[in-house]
């Protein structure tokens, strides 16, 4: 039977788009990758991939074997970590998230988590769109919002409420609005996508007001700084902005009126949490930060 190492080291050459990249990452020589691939395929009489001096290419052996590899590899973690049950949490924990809810959530308080699991070795990604686990060898993805029906599992976290802010300074030079029907003689931060986030509904309005925009932003911290610099006005997740708001740096506007659903924040994995301790563990945990 083909060794556990020899069918990780197949899945990395896959899932890394060839020898050199994946040796890279696994601070191994392309050459002995290159051995071990061969070795498998003459253990089992497959040609697995097609190699050329540029690219390799699943056969479609090739490709069925990488499905039932990565079975076998996720199943081996996983009694691995049910062997040690009776044991701190530990091992390597890639999770991928949203800039703003890395830096605004998880960072601040990530030295209790550490302090707590020391054993557990986190890497953090942060990227604002749904990625691929596989590809990016991530084990868990924390997104916001609806989430699009996949094979992935998930767990809700919780939800965060919208506040609706500006810097003081900008509205001592702009004026303070005293109705929400104030606010289209103001200029808006907008977000570059989702365009939902732009729309400013309010109680007893009829559809969205229309605010000319200032600048527009590719993601949620790069909004915040021009907030805060003074360029407008814009909403944010209640994370974003609390410490800003608590220290006076921003003030909300119209926090009653304000028509803006909270957004649940959702972790989704590919691998069962009973069987991967640290991620449960760290899911426990993220989900208390809410």
């Amino acid at each position: 039977m083909p060794q556990t190492r020899d069918l990780a080291a197949f899945v990395a050459v896959v899932e890394d788009g060839g020898f050199a990249e994946a040796g890279r990452r696994l601070g191994m020589a392309p050459s002995t990758l290159s051995r071990t691939v061969t070795r498998l395929e003459d253990l089992l009489g497959l040609t697995l991939l097609r190699r050329t001096t540029r690219s390799i290419e699943l056969t479609p052996e090739g490709r069925d074997l990488l499905d039932a590899a990565r079975g076998i590899l996720a199943r081996t973690e996983a009694l691995s970590d049910l062997a040690a049950s009776s044991r701190r949490p530990r091992g390597p924990l890639r999770v991928n998230a949203p800039v703003p809810f890395v830096l605004h959530a998880i960072a601040p308080r990530l030295s209790e988590f550490h302090a707590a699991y020391p054993e557990v070795q986190l890497t953090l990604d942060m990227t604002d769109s749904l990625v691929d686990l596989i590809g990016s060898h991530a084990d868990v993805a924390i997104r916001f919002g609806p989430i699009p029906d996949s094979d992935m599992l998930h767990r809700k976290l919780g939800r965060t409420p919208w506040k609706l802010v500006a810097a003081p300074g900008y509205l001592d030079r702009a004026g303070w609005p005293s109705s929400p029907q104030d606010l289209t003689g103001l200029e808006q931060v907008r977000f570059a996508a989702p365009d939902h986030i732009n729309s400013l509904r309010f109680k007893g309005i009829t559809g969205p007001l229309s605010l000319p925009a200032s600048v527009v932003a590719g993601n949620g911290e790069a909004a915040r700084r021009l907030v805060l610099g003074g360029l407008g006005i814009a909403r944010f997740s209640d994370f974003m902005v609390a410490e800003d708001l608590a220290a006076g740096r921003l003030v909300e506007l119209f926090p009653q009126e304000l028509e803006a659903e909270p957004l649940d924040i959702t972790a989704l994995y590919l691998t069962p949490t009973a069987g991967l301790r640290r991620l449960a563990v760290f899911l426990d945990w993220v989900g208390g930060l809410l």
